[in-house]
């Protein structure tokens, strides 16, 4: 371990193989479910507020903490994607 050598694939940003859980994986000893997304209002217009509310719920064996990831992004002018990154 005292051969640290960025460049030899000591570090993500170096290495030639896939790595073993991709960006975003989020490993944890329990299991979340996610339900009830709602979005509010349905039409929205420029400088209009949004609320998005999401039950999320842990359904594995262990006590643990989730942050959940909300992207917005619009189809058109009128259409607003939701999607929840988890």
């Amino acid at each position: 371990m005292t051969d640290y050598n960025v460049e030899d694939g000591q570090t993500y940003r170096y290495l030639r193989d896939d790595p073993l859980y991709p960006f975003g994986y989020g490993l944890s000893y329990s299991r979340f479910h996610y339900s009830n997304l709602t979005v509010s209002p349905s039409l929205l217009h420029a400088g209009q507020n949004v609320t998005v509310e999401v039950t999320v719920t842990n359904r594995g064996p262990y006590e643990a903490d989730e942050v959940t990831f909300i992207l917005l992004q619009f189809h058109s002018c009128y259409e607003l994607m939701v999607v929840i990154v988890c």
